[in-house]
């Protein structure tokens, strides 16, 4: 009878602990969207100096930023050209110069991150950058997507929804920088800021 009893604790035991261990943890994040909306309500919780396994989320957000400024900067020329232009294989490539442009001076970014981490000791790597670059970009990215209706409707507050997006996206290289990288030295950052928007002007400028 003793031994009946104490086999049947064992066994609601083990289902507690099985239920347990299906149940996701308090603030832990399973898709995307709840990624968004973790980063938008609270933000300190993936922005700390460490790593909180989420570089995947980051790498599709700044991801799906590129893209935004593409689709962003195709419809400004969608607006202004002739239709007849768009047969042109050089005009195609005219949509991806700013997309083009920001994908390379982000990644040179990232790249500079991990090299100057790596010699002041810091272990940062690649996807401790994706990570926090994503989430900063989370905002700028959805200014973007809301700036692009009003593009289609052409009502002219879309430009100020996009400048927005590039405010914000300057203000994520000076906040990594500062935070992570300068390790709270403004000057440095504001140098890595001036490198970041100089190295896109010149990216442009030679596309």
């Amino acid at each position: 009878m003793e031994a009946k009893f104490i086999m049947e604790n064992e066994v609601k035991t083990d289902s507690v602990v099985n239920e347990q261990k299906k149940k996701p943890k308090s603030g832990q994040v399973d898709n995307y969207f709840q990624y968004v909306l973790n980063t938008l309500k609270d933000p300190d919780s993936i922005l700390t100096e460490e790593a909180k396994g989420k570089h995947q989320f980051g790498l599709i957000t700044i991801i799906a930023f590129l893209v935004l400024i593409f689709l962003s900067n195709f419809l400004s020329f969608f607006e202004y050209l002739d239709v007849a232009r768009y047969f042109g294989f050089s005009d195609y490539f005219n949509y991806f110069h700013r997309t083009i442009s920001y994908a390379i001076a982000l990644a040179l970014l990232i790249l500079v991150y991990q090299n100057v981490a790596s010699k002041k000791g810091l272990k940062y790597d690649w996807n401790f950058f994706f990570e926090k670059l994503g989430a900063w970009l989370v905002l700028p990215s959805i200014f973007l997507l809301l700036s692009i209706p009003f593009d289609l409707l052409n009502i002219t507050i879309h430009s100020w929804i996009s400048s927005l997006a590039t405010i914000f996206l300057n203000i994520a290289v000076f906040m990594i920088s500062y935070l992570y990288v300068a390790r709270h030295d403004i000057k440095t950052a504001v140098l890595f800021l001036t490198g970041f928007y100089v190295v896109y002007r010149l990216i442009l400028l030679i596309l």
